[in-house]
């Protein structure tokens, strides 16, 4: 029994101290780069950055997948190995099923809506349910800048029909199901294998922002490009659930107001970035072509009609009283 509750005091003493020093240095993981001018993620962890170094604490940036792609990282930040990790939707899916809710297209026409949605819903609490039983926290979201449309190598896409058969790049089944409505044929590419997709016609297109195709350094590979104006593109900013918790009041304090500030900068730089990420893509070759009068209609029904086979009704209905 002593040396039970010897080991129970160790343990709890190792713990206590990891805690002690969890604060000496913070690693934050993301895909993208450090680039300012380009890189919503890494807006965001710049200045989340610049606000902890006031109390003295050290941000450690690991960029460009060092330490592994997207489910690597979350599985790391689940264990405690990484305090803050950038991650898109399909890791935040992973986490909680609810949280597609939150993506589905058309929901949300920009980052100002999506914030007042996600607040006014209670999200991040009901997100944080299903996510804290895999030890992940989800603090908010970072924006890439702009809103979803649609690219391609092949043809102007100037209404629903000319998707007809074409072959798009898509994320995940929740992509796939909604590109389908649409009448195109989507196939799952990882996104790092999208750019040799592009080029072997494995895809012909993908469903995305300018600023995400520029970051991506795509823009010699895709040839037109039609806004749609379907949503924002949130990055997931999640924590370590364990190392946030063991942290002290203030010290939750410190990270709650560096998450915040690395927000509000975020949203700052997102909304003035879309015309130069609009005309980084037109200097580069591609034409933006809109789509004709009443046909953004037709891809927000085609969208609606297959909401309910992405998520439950009863969460449409719910998610649906705080959208646009």
């Amino acid at each position: 029994m002593k040396k039970t509750l010897l080991a129970a005091s160790v343990s709890l003493a190792a713990l206590t101290g990891t805690a002690a020093m969890a604060m000496d240095d913070v690693v934050v993981a993301f895909a993208g780069t450090e680039d300012l001018k380009n890189d919503a993620e890494y807006v965001f962890i710049h200045a989340f950055a610049e606000s902890m170094a006031q109390h003295g604490v050290d941000v450690t940036v690991h960029p460009s997948n060092t330490l592994g792609k997207e489910s690597d990282r979350f599985d790391q930040t689940s264990q405690g190995l990484i305090e803050v990790n950038i991650g898109n939707g399909g890791s935040l899916m992973k986490a909680s099923k609810w949280a597609s809710t939150l993506f589905l297209p058309f929901l949300s026409s920009d980052e100002a809506s999506f914030d007042r949605m996600v607040e006014e819903s209670g999200a991040l609490d009901r997100i944080n349910e299903e996510a804290s039983r895999l030890g992940v926290r989800v603090a908010g979201f970072a924006m890439r800048g702009g809103t979803l449309g649609l690219f391609n190598t092949e043809k102007p896409v100037t209404t629903l029909a000319d998707l007809k058969d074409m072959r798009l790049r898509a994320q995940n089944g929740d992509q796939v199901t909604y590109m389908s409505a649409w009448g195109a044929k989507p196939t799952v590419v990882s996104w790092a294998e999208t750019p040799n997709a592009l080029q072997t016609g494995v895809a012909v297109g993908h469903f995305n922002p300018p600023s995400t195709v520029v970051a991506a350094g795509q823009v010699e590979l895709l040839d037109y490009f039609t806004p749609l104006d379907a949503g924002p593109v949130p990055k997931v900013i999640m924590l370590s659930d364990d190392w946030y918790s063991f942290l002290t009041e203030e010290e939750r304090g410190w990270v709650d107001d560096a998450i915040a500030e690395g927000i509000s900068v975020n949203r700052e730089w997102a909304l003035e970035q879309v015309p130069y990420f609009e005309q980084t893509i037109q200097d580069g070759g591609i034409e933006i072509t809109p789509l004709k009068e009443g046909e953004r209609d037709k891809f927000v029904a085609a969208s609606r009609s297959v909401w309910n086979q992405i998520v439950p009704q009863d969460d449409v209905d719910f998610i649906s009283q705080y959208a646009d």
